[in-house]
């Protein structure tokens, strides 16, 4: 996994090397992209402020973060299955980030925001609130249940309902 941050943007790109079967290789990256109030939203609402003050690998590798928009996947079969190849299809994948760094904006963000189901529910509930648009925001969240992340008791869905009940 490599990270980098930009104009208060996080991006990641996680490449995964696999040996489904014999004499077979899959290489695949994929890329996401989240602004840095995302993590901190959710933080607040857990009562974890003090992850703001973490190295900012935490927004990687944490339990408690928010996985980002994902705007980049793909799989490639490795026709030799050698270090050669290999190591070619991981440098394409690391031109492909450097030129995603370059090119990004926030936009890119709301743009993919439900392109990996993976925390769709929560970035798009968290974007909302981050707009100020509680009412919406709350109407999601309606039948969403407590939420999949829980600390000393408060669950994430739980706390963002009762936020923006009270505003």
């Amino acid at each position: 996994m490599i990270w980098y941050c930009k104009d208060d943007l996080f991006y990641d790109l996680m490449i995964h090397v696999a040996v489904p079967e014999e004499d077979r290789c899959i290489c695949s990256a994929e890329e996401t992209v989240k602004p840095l109030w995302l993590d901190e939203l959710l933080w607040d609402f857990l009562n974890m402020t003090d992850n703001k003050k973490e190295p900012l690998g935490l927004r990687a590798i944490g339990a408690f973060t928010v996985k980002g928009s994902q705007v980049y996947e793909e799989h490639r079969k490795l026709a030799n299955w050698d270090v050669e190849e290999l190591g070619q299809c991981v440098e394409t994948y690391l031109g492909h980030f450097a030129q995603t760094i370059r090119t990004g904006t926030a936009d890119d963000f709301y743009t993919y925001l439900e392109t990996s189901p993976y925390h769709a529910d929560l970035r798009r509930s968290l974007a909302l609130i981050h707009q100020g648009r509680r009412q919406e925001a709350l109407a999601f969240l309606t039948d969403k249940g407590k939420g999949i992340f829980c600390n000393a008791g408060i669950w994430i869905h739980e706390a963002m309902r009762e936020y923006c009940s009270d505003q």
